[in-house]
C-alpha cells in the first residue's frame, strides 16, 4: 500500500517528483505488469533450458564417468611420479644429513666426556676440537631446506645452528653445563634432523619400500640411542663409575630401547642381521666389545679403576669412544645400503608411474576432445548459467571478505586488551580458570610528583601527557617478551612469564625493558610545561603469582599474589630516575652476568619487614675471551 501526500514532494532516494496519488498508483500498475512479464520470460527460459539438459544428462553421465576414472588414475600416476622423484632427490641429500647426524653424535659423546672429567683434560679437549671441525665441515656441505628445520619450537637455518652450537660449546668449555643438559641439547638437534629425514623418504604405498623405510627409521633411532650410550660411557671411564643413579638408569633404559629398535629393523628387513654379523666378524675384538659393551665391561673396569691414573682413565675413555664409533658406523653403513635399495625401488616405481601417466593422459585428452565436439551446442547455455553463478559467488565472496576484515579488526583490538586464549574462551563461552605461574617478574612505575602536577594542570593536559607517555612505553615493550597488564592513573604495570611462561628469561626481559624505558624518559619534557623534566620511579620483583580473567561485563586479566604487592612496594620505595629491584630479582639477573646492580641497603617494607634491595644501573655485554 502506497501512501501519498496531498502536495507534491521530492523523494531523497530516487529524486523523482511525485505529483499525485493517481499517478503513483498508475506507476505501480505498470511496474507490476513489467515484473510479471519478466517473471514469465524467466520461467520460459528455465523450461527451455531444462529440456536441453534432459538430453545433455543422458549423454554426459557415461562420458563423465570415463573422464572421472581417467582423471583419478592420471592424478594417482602423477602423484606417484612426483613423490618418487622427490624421494629420490631427498635420499641423495639425506646421505649428507646422515653424516651430519653422525658427527653431531660424536661431538655429543666427546663433550660429555669432557664435562664428566674431574679435571680439564687436554687430550679429550683436543679430540673435541677435531670433532667440532668435522661437524662444521659436514654442516656446510648439507643442502639445508629453505624454510629451515624445526628445532625447539622454531625453524633453524644453518646460521641459527652455527650460532647455537657456538654458544653451547662455550658452556661446555667453561664446564657450566651438566651432562644430562648437554645430552639433551645435542639429542634435540639430532632428533630434529632424524625427523626431517624420516618425513622426506616415504616414497609411495609400495609394501616393499615401506618395509625398508621402517627399517631405516629404526636404524636411525638405534644409532642415536647408541650414540647417547657412547657419551654416557665415556663419563663412566673418566669418573670410575656412574656419576648418579639417574645416569645409570638412563643408560640401562637406552640399552634396552636400542635392542628393541634393532629387533624392529631386522623384522622389517631380514638382511640386516646377516650384514651386522658379517661386519662384526671382520674385527674379532669389536665382536667381543659389542657383546660386552652393556654391563660386563663396566663391571670389570670398576674393580680396577681406583688403581689407574687420570691419564689412563682418559685413554680408556677415548678407547671406548673409538670402539663405539666403529660400532655405530656399522649401522650407518647398513642404513645407507638400504637407502640405496629404496632409491632403486623408487626409480622402478617412477618408470611405471610415468608409463601410466602417459597412458591415462592420452585417454583423457581423447575423451575430452570428443566431449567438446559433442557438447558445442550446449556451451552457450552452460556459460550463461555459470556466468550468473559466478557473479553471485563473487558478490558473496566480497561480502565474506568484508566480514572477515571487520572480524579481524575486532580480534586485533581484543588481543590488545586480553591474552589470546582468554579471548577465545570468552568467545566460546568457556570459563577461564585462574593459573599459577611459578616464575614471573613484575614491573611497576609511576610519575614522581604526579599529584602536584595534576593540581597544576587541567584534565585535558593530563590526559594528553599520559597518552603521549604511555604510547612511548608501549613502543618500548613491543621489543621484549613482556605483557602489559594495566595502567591506572600514572601507574604502569607490566609482567613477563605470564600469560605465556618463558623459562628463566622473565627477569632479563623486564630488566632490559625497564632500562629502555628509563633511557627514553630521560630528557622527556612535559608538553604543556616546557623546560620542566619528568621523572618516573620503577620497581621490579620476581616470584610466583596467580593470573586470571576477572569480571564478565568488562573483563580484565589480573595478577594476584605477594609478588605483585612486593613489586608495588619496590616502586613506591624507589627514587625518581632509579630502577629499584628486590634481592630475588637481583639474584636471577646475576646469573645472566651482564646486568650491573648496586646494593641499596636494608629497607623496612610494610608487611614484609626488613628487605635487602638493589638499584639496577645498566646492561653491559660481557666480553668472552
Amino acid at each position: 500500500m502506497i501512501k501519498c501526500n496531498k502536495k507534491g514532494s521530492i523523494s531523497p532516494e530516487s529524486g523523482i517528483e511525485v505529483r499525485s496519488c493517481a499517478k503513483s498508483e498508475s506507476n505501480e500498475n505498470d511496474q507490476q505488469s513489467d515484473s510479471d512479464a519478466v517473471e514469465e520470460a524467466r520461467a520460459s527460459e528455465i523450461r527451455s533450458l531444462c529440456n536441453h539438459w534432459k538430453m545433455f544428462v543422458v549423454i554426459i553421465i557415461p562420458i563423465s564417468a570415463i573422464i572421472m576414472l581417467s582423471g583419478i588414475s592420471l592424478n594417482r600416476a602423477s602423484r606417484i611420479r612426483q613423490s618418487t622423484s622427490i624421494a629420490i632427490k631427498n635420499i641423495e641429500h639425506n646421505f649428507k644429513k646422515s653424516e651430519l647426524i653422525k658427527h653431531l653424535q660424536r661431538e655429543r659423546g666427546m663433550s660429555t666426556s669432557f664435562i664428566g672429567t674431574s679435571n680439564v683434560s687436554s687430550a679429550i679437549l683436543n679430540q673435541l676440537h677435531i670433532l667440532r671441525q668435522d661437524t662444521y665441515t659436514s654442516l656446510i656441505s648439507v643442502k639445508w631446506p629453505y624454510s629451515g628445520i624445526f628445532v625447539r619450537n622454531s625453524y633453524w637455518t644453518v646460521e641459527d645452528l652455527l650460532s647455537s652450537l657456538a654458544d653451547h660449546r662455550r658452556y661446555v668449555e667453561n664446564r657450566s653445563i651438566n651432562i644430562l643438559n648437554n645430552l639433551d641439547y645435542y639429542t634435540t638437534i639430532t632428533h630434529a634432523l632424524l625427523k626431517y629425514i624420516v618425513q622426506s623418504i616415504t616414497p609411495s604405498d609400495n609394501a616393499a619400500v615401506q618395509q625398508m623405510v621402517v627399517a631405516t627409521e629404526a636404524l636411525l633411532s638405534l644409532t642415536d640411542d647408541i650414540g647417547i650410550q657412547r657419551a654416557l660411557g665415556t663419563t663412566f671411564f673418566t669418573s670410575c663409575g656412574w656419576q648418579s643413579t639417574e645416569i645409570e638408569t638412563y643408560y640401562m633404559t637406552l640399552h634396552g630401547r636400542s635392542s628393541a629398535f634393532l629387533d624392529t629393523a631386522i623384522h622389517h628387513h631380514g638382511n640386516i642381521e646377516t650384514q651386522v654379523r658379517e661386519k662384526m666378524q671382520n674385527a674379532a675384538y669389536l665382536s667381543y666389545f659389542a657383546d660386552q659393551y652393556s654391563f660386563q665391561l663396566f663391571k670389570d673396569y670398576e674393580n680396577i679403576c681406583s688403581n689407574t691414573s687420570q691419564s689412563e682413565r682418559e685413554t680408556k675413555s677415548i678407547e671406548w669412544f673409538s670402539n663405539m664409533t666403529i660400532f655405530i658406523d656399522i649401522f650407518f653403513e647398513i642404513r645407507q645400503a638400504i637407502n640405496t635399495d629404496i632409491q632403486s625401488f623408487s626409480e622402478a616405481i617412477q618408470i611405471v608411474a610415468q608409463f601410466e601417466f602417459n597412458l591415462f593422459l592420452s585417454t583423457l585428452i581423447a575423451v575430452v576432445t570428443i566431449s567438446a565436439i559433442m557438447f558445442t551446442s550446449y556451451v552457450y547455455y552452460v556459460a550463461k548459467i555459470t556466468g550468473n553463478l559466478l557473479k553471485f559467488a563473487e558478490k558473496i565472496k566480497r561480502k565474506n571478505e568484508q566480514l572477515a576484515e571487520e572480524k579481524n579488526k575486532t580480534d586485533v583490538l581484543l588481543y590488545q586488551m586480553l591474552p589470546k586464549q582468554i579471548v577465545i574462551n570468552l568467545k566460546t563461552g568457556t570459563s577461564s580458570i585462574a593459573e599459577l605461574f611459578n616464575e614471573v617478574t613484575i614491573y611497576f612505575s609511576d610519575i614522581v610528583g604526579f599529584t602536584q602536577l595534576g593540581a597544576e594542570s587541567n584534565p585535558i593536559e593530563i590526559v594528553n601527557l599520559l597518552n603521549d607517555l604511555y604510547s612511548l612505553f608501549d613502543d618500548c615493550i613491543n621489543m621484549y617478551d613482556v605483557y602489559k597488564v594495566e595502567t591506572i592513573g600514572d601507574s604502569y604495570m607490566v609482567a613477563s612469564g605470564v600469560p605465556t611462561p618463558n623459562g628463566g628469561n622473565h627477569a632479563p626481559e623486564i630488566a632490559l625493558m625497564a632500562l629502555r624505558i628509563r633511557q627514553e624518559v630521560n630528557g622527556y619534557g612535559i608538553p604543556h610545561m616546557p623546560g620542566r623534566p619528568l621523572q618516573i620511579r620503577i620497581g621490579l620483583h620476581s616470584g610466583p603469582c596467580v593470573a586470571g580473567c576477572v569480571g564478565t561485563k568488562m573483563p580484565r586479566y589480573c595478577l594476584f599474589g605477594d609478588t605483585v604487592n612486593t613489586a608495588s612496594r619496590m616502586q613506591s620505595f624507589g627514587i625518581g630516575g632509579k630502577i629499584h629491584i628486590s634481592s630475588v630479582t637481583q639474584e636471577i639477573l646475576s646469573h645472566d652476568g651482564n646486568f650491573i646492580t648496586e646494593f641499596r641497603g636494608l629497607i623496612d617494607v610494610k608487611g614484609k619487614g626488613q628487605m635487602a634491595t638493589y638499584w639496577l644501573e645498566e646492561f653491559q655485554v660481557a666480553k668472552h675471551v
